[in-house]
């Protein structure tokens, strides 16, 4: 009746291995209901970036109806870009004009012995 069964001892790097396994568990799945979604933004982000570059550069894809010329859209944008900043300009010279009338008037006055 002498059996002899082998002792369980207690070992603590294993009871501190698997809690640092257990930490790394958890950190790791909080940390993806961050990265996940940053990374679903940053899908966004490129694509409206790149989508954004095209329309800048004039290289975007072609519509699908060819019937209608493109050209014809891009000089009515042209010719109101031509009009507003004709527009700007026209109201920059006459707002030149009346700083120096004022500067004018006023140096005349200055200039009057009273």
């Amino acid at each position: 009746m002498d059996s002899e069964q082998p002792q369980e001892r207690y070992q603590p790097l294993a009871l501190i291995g698997v809690t640092l396994i257990a930490l790394l568990g958890f950190a790791v799945f909080f940390l993806s209901f961050l990265v996940a979604p940053l990374a679903i933004l940053l899908i966004f982000y490129v694509g409206f970036a790149a989508s954004d570059r095209s329309k800048r550069n004039g290289s975007a894809p072609a519509a699908e109806d060819e019937d209608e010329p493109q050209d014809d859209e891009q000089e009515v944008v042209v010719d109101e870009t031509d009009r507003r900043a004709q527009a700007l300009a026209r109201e920059a010279q006459y707002r030149r004009q009346q700083l120096d009338r004022a500067t004018l008037e006023q140096s005349h006055d200055a200039a009057e012995p009273r």
